[in-house]
């Protein structure tokens, strides 16, 4: 099996040498060719071909100019460089016990503004404490003040009926009173049913007589 597919690496060793290939991985396409082939397939375009692609490449390159790397790299390396400076001067700092101008301006502008917050959230507690204890102040005034004066209308209809029934107890027998309530009292509703004929006859009877049983009163 072996003699019938030879090793790759023979085969390698036996293939043809082609004069001047061992110069094509450093040269261009169309070099190539025009070693291979010559000048038999060269026509009158062929510089025309050239010259423009030449002109294409010159502006390629005014558009497009190569960067200067190293000069980047350089400026890139400088910043760096002053960055690790900047660090290190404030890791100094901080290690000397001794804060940034920077730190220090914001903690004052920090604690200036916590202290003026502080100080307008006490006014506004104590205004708010204030309208409350005045709101509980009207309320107590204003109930004081009804109270008062339910409490004196009282007073006053109480004493008024006391004196009224006073003097209606003065006035005449028993019978005349009951027949002043009666007829106080009007007439009956129209759903009434009961006679009271009987009882006003009666009343009108005993009005003004004092040696009626009762007339003297309770």
């Amino acid at each position: 099996m072996a003699d019938k597919f030879p090793a790759l690496g023979s085969i390698d060793k036996d293939l043809p040498v082609v004069e001047g290939s061992e110069n094509y991985g450093g040269s261009d396409f169309l070099s190539r060719e025009k070693e291979l082939v010559g000048d038999e397939f060269k026509t009158e375009d062929d510089k025309k071909a050239f010259e423009e692609s030449d002109d294409e490449f010159n502006d390629f390159k005014e558009q497009y100019p190569e960067v200067d790397y190293q000069n980047n790299v350089g400026s890139e390396e400088s910043s760096a460089g002053q960055f690790a400076e900047s660090t290190e001067q404030i890791y100094t700092q901080f290690e000397d016990g001794e804060e940034p101008r920077s730190i220090k301006d914001w903690r004052e502008r920090r604690e200036l503004e916590i202290s003026e917050r502080d100080k307008a959230n006490a006014k506004k507690k104590e205004s708010i404490i204030e309208e409350a204890r005045q709101t509980v102040d009207d309320f107590y005034d204003n109930y004081n003040s009804k109270k008062e004066q339910n409490s004196k209308k009282v007073l006053e209809e109480q004493q008024a009926f006391l004196e009224k029934r006073d003097n209606f107890l003065k006035r005449g027998t028993f019978w005349d009173r009951a027949d002043e309530l009666i007829n106080e009292a009007g007439e009956l509703p129209i759903d009434e049913k009961r006679d009271r004929s009987r009882l006003e006859g009666l009343l009108a009877k005993l009005k003004g007589k004092d040696n009626v049983p009762a007339a003297g009163g309770y």
